[in-house]
């Protein structure tokens, strides 16, 4: 089947803004390790970077969200790392394949599966790395990791604890349908019309006939504020169409493994964020780990911040493309240290 038009989960864009001095500083002491890995034809350069005392460590992955990233996202991982360090975890990420030192092309049709499968092979490294507690591997994930962490949790059984940020509820067709009505009221469409097309999107999406697809996207292309904002809806011809695989990953819903999530859990969902509904978001996570029976997990609201945890006054990705500083509510760092904090004195 042909892919669907993806409008993808914005992350950290390393060429976009910067960030202030006081964030980029090392606060906190480490030593770093550098560890390549080979998975399939991927070449994977990451950096393990490990606190000067008391070792084994918990270790925490980070899991990048959609796009090009670097081993620090452009500077956005050090503050987060800092907070992990200081609370005795180490942590572990790499350049994504084709970004930095990593070689590879991540394809679209086998996106999740290698993203997947990346993460599993780094899993097992650690567990055997001699500085690294293997009873203590813990997950860290933005934004479209929420659904790599969904699948990492199908396939190994060593994951502690988790922080997912601003990780979606629910499919990628239906988030994807959520940014593009959210962005749409960025541009100056009222809420009432945004829900239509968020609404129409999703039906041209899951089609079923042609009619169907065709009625849909046609009527999304009415609006002339998506076109000002390069958002164009093209209906594909009756004969490069194809039925959509609703089995497919766009389709893939990450709640229903949540439900069997019994690990310390800590997710985060920013008030202004246009790109994933927190709204949803916090209820569908909530609701999945009480089914868990999970009795140890925090879910966070922050207020006045965007997709990426940065202090926003819109949240809209026409506001994110034009700061030039990128500065974390504090509240945010704070959490995760208190959390991390609390869960090294459960260990």
């Amino acid at each position: 089947m042909k892919s669907p038009i993806f409008i993808y989960v914005l992350m950290c864009v390393v060429t976009v803004f910067s960030f202030p001095a006081e964030l980029l500083s090392q606060q906190v002491p480490f030593t770093v390790e550098e560890i390549t890995f080979h998975y399939e034809d991927f070449k994977v350069a990451g950096e393990l970077r490990l606190p000067q005392s008391g070792e084994p460590y918990g270790v925490m992955i980070f899991i990048h969200g959609d796009g090009p990233n670097d081993r620090t996202s452009g500077g956005a991982y050090p503050p987060i790392m800092e907070r992990m360090l200081s609370a005795g975890f180490a942590t572990f990420a790499w350049d994504k394949p084709g970004t930095g030192k990593s070689t590879g092309k991540l394809s679209g049709s086998e996106l999740f599966k290698h993203r997947t499968g990346i993460v599993l092979k780094a899993i097992e490294l650690l567990k055997h790395h001699q500085s690294i507690d293997e009873n203590k591997i813990g997950l860290w994930g933005i934004s479209q990791a929420g659904y790599i962490i969904s699948m990492v949790l199908k396939e190994s059984k060593d994951i502690h604890f988790l922080i997912a940020v601003s990780c979606p509820g629910e499919a990628s067709v239906a988030q994807t349908s959520y940014l593009i009505s959210r962005q749409a009221m960025c541009a100056g469409v009222d809420s009432v019309e945004a829900k239509k097309i968020e609404s129409l999107y999703e039906v041209a999406e899951r089609a079923q006939t042609y009619e169907e697809y065709k009625n849909a996207k046609s009527k999304i292309d009415s609006y002339p504020a998506l076109e000002k904002m390069g958002i164009k809806m093209r209906v594909r011809p009756e004969n490069d169409w194809e039925r959509p695989d609703l089995n497919g990953r766009y389709y893939f819903n990450p709640m229903p493994v949540l439900e069997k999530a019994t690990m310390p859990v800590l997710a985060f969902f920013g008030e202004k964020d246009t790109q994933v509904d927190p709204i949803q978001g916090m209820a569908a996570w909530d609701e999945a780990l009480k089914k868990a029976g999970n009795s140890n997990y925090r879910i966070e609201l922050i207020t006045g911040v965007d997709h990426c945890m940065f202090i926003s006054e819109t949240g809209c990705l026409e506001e994110v493309f034009s700061r030039e500083v990128a500065r974390y509510e504090p509240a945010f760092l704070n959490i995760i240290d208190e959390w991390l904090q609390s869960l090294r004195g459960e260990f």
